[in-house]
């Protein structure tokens, strides 16, 4: 159903508004006067030195929020929190720990415990500057790098002597 199909609207006269009244003269604009004050002043008001309410109420506070309000525009980004952990002082106790495992391959174990050494000084000296964060395993890889060093040395020194007294045995 289009256009002319379409049943009369209920207005006789073929749907549009009606009319609108003429204005009167004596009627005044609605939109050039004040609006009156919905709360008007009575007998109830309190002199403006008191309150009904008790001292200090006011508003309720806000709820914390999930995110604290982005910096105004064109203010720099704060700078990222300070880091908690000490990265030297995991990899001496971890280089100290495989070391002291691999104590037994003669070429692996020096070159670890020279690393576990060199990052377990180097962690202490990084706690010292954090306030003694990760001091512990600092020292911890420190020693097990001192330890796996001494260990090569005496099975460097074994292996040596059983080396060398075989070869006199052959003729020397």
């Amino acid at each position: 159903m289009s256009g002319p199909d379409l049943p009369p609207g209920p207005d006789p006269g073929g749907g549009e508004y009606p009319a609108s009244r003429p204005p009167n003269p004596g009627d005044t604009d609605p939109l050039s006067e004040p609006p009156a004050d919905p709360y008007p002043t009575g007998a109830g008001d309190y002199p403006p030195e008191t309150s009904p309410y008790p001292p200090g109420a006011g508003s309720y506070p806000l709820p914390p929020a999930a995110y604290p309000p982005p910096p105004p525009f064109g203010a720099p980004y704060p700078y990222a929190p300070p880091q908690t952990g000490n990265g030297y002082a995991i990899a001496a106790l971890v280089l100290g720990l495989v070391s002291l495992i691999l104590s037994w391959f003669p070429g692996v174990d020096w070159v670890l415990a020279a690393l576990a050494i060199i990052f377990g000084a180097v962690g202490i000296s990084t706690a010292a500057r954090r306030g003694g964060v990760g001091r512990g395993m600092a020292m911890a890889g420190l020693v097990l790098g001192v330890v796996t060093a001494v260990l090569g040395i005496i099975f460097l020194v074994v292996i040596y002597n059983s080396f060398a007294g075989s070869q006199c045995a052959y003729g020397c």
